[in-house]
């Protein structure tokens, strides 16, 4: 099959799943392109496995402190050059995937080709618990946002719902580092203020900080270790690294569940699918949330934190099959693979 394969590059979680996909659908013969939204190309980093792509605009959200800046967001978006980006795709396809992006999703409905949509967000297509704002908010996200009728998703539990185990990577199972050999904690906040988290990171005592952020190089500043996005990088310390700081997403906290990780989750606020993803985490006791990072926050979580490890089963083959069977329902292989009675 020719498939045009549309990847949401707000989150890193987008792009992790993505690019294990992209690569089994390749090595099965199949002919894929990629479209990237909504982040900046020089932002953008390890992109050989997505060759060829090109990047759209798309939409994305406006941050300030922590929190969504509604206001900034909404006069961020640009309908005429989202439409413009859905008619500039001239080639034809015989399937589109879309991992929660927009322009990929019309494009498949103006041109009636068939369509998937893969990742957690399509879990809120089905009958999960939901907290009161994503069950608003489901109506525009993903019914608007990705309008889509086929679904793969997945969350970190089934809910007896026909949903997937988390996507893990190879290089997260088969990662020949020791995990958890480091007593050093992991940051990714890409939501939260640089300044301000380094502040409150330098009065933590005994503790060494990895932060992945938007910096050019390595960088030392007291305790804490300012590191640039890298794929191997990242993986090794996410692998060695004992403790994870970090928001609401959903990729990232599947990867530490599966490591074995001790995790402090911080949710975007006013985020509703990472308000969701705290609560389903909290509900499952599988991490410490809170609304805030503060000193007193980190440092509770580092005595009383307690280390969770989920094997999720691989379900890497069956989105395969999925993919490849359209028209046939699998909901029977779903069940099984998380060994369901």
């Amino acid at each position: 099959m020719k498939i045009l394969y549309g990847i949401n590059a707000t989150g890193n979680g987008h792009l992790s799943r993505a690019r294990v996909i992209i690569s089994k659908l390749k090595e099965r013969g199949h002919i894929v392109e990629c479209i990237l939204s909504g982040r900046n190309d020089d932002k953008l980093f390890d992109l050989n496995d997505f060759k060829p792509f090109i990047i759209k605009k798309g939409f994305t959200f406006s941050k300030s402190n922590g929190k969504i800046n509604y206001i900034k967001t909404f006069f961020k978006i640009d309908l005429i050059q989202f439409v413009k980006d859905i008619f500039s795709i001239k080639k034809t396809y015989d399937l589109v995937i879309t991992d929660f992006e927009p322009v990929s999703a019309y494009y498949s409905k103006l041109q009636k080709i068939p369509c998937f949509g893969i990742g957690h967000q399509y879990s809120f297509y089905l009958k999960i618990p939901m907290t009161f704002k994503m069950r608003i908010t489901k109506i525009f996200f993903p019914y608007i946002y990705t309008p889509i009728k086929n679904v793969i998703a997945s969350h970190f539990t089934h809910f007896n719902q026909p949903i997937l185990p988390p996507f893990i990577s190879e290089g997260i199972r088969k990662s020949s580092h020791k995990a958890n050999s480091s007593d050093n904690i992991l940051v990714y906040l890409a939501w939260e203020d640089i300044k301000n988290m380094i502040s409150i990171f330098n009065q933590i005592e005994n503790h060494q900080f990895d932060y992945y952020c938007n910096v050019e190089k390595e960088k030392n500043i007291g305790n804490v270790t300012l590191k640039p996005f890298s794929e191997d990088g990242f993986k090794k310390d996410l692998v060695q690294n004992k403790f994870l700081l970090t928001n609401g997403g959903f990729q990232l906290p599947a990867e530490a569940l599966h490591i074995g990780k001790i995790i402090l989750c911080k949710p975007l606020n006013g985020q509703p699918e990472q308000e969701h993803n705290a609560k389903i985490l909290n509900d499952l006791n599988y991490a410490t949330i809170s609304n805030d990072i503060d000193v007193d926050t980190i440092n509770n979580w580092l005595h009383t934190g307690k280390k969770i490890k989920i094997d999720f089963p691989d379900p890497t083959e069956l989105i395969i099959r999925i993919i490849e069977n359209k028209n046939n329902d699998l909901k029977k292989e779903i069940d099984e693979i998380w060994q369901i009675k």
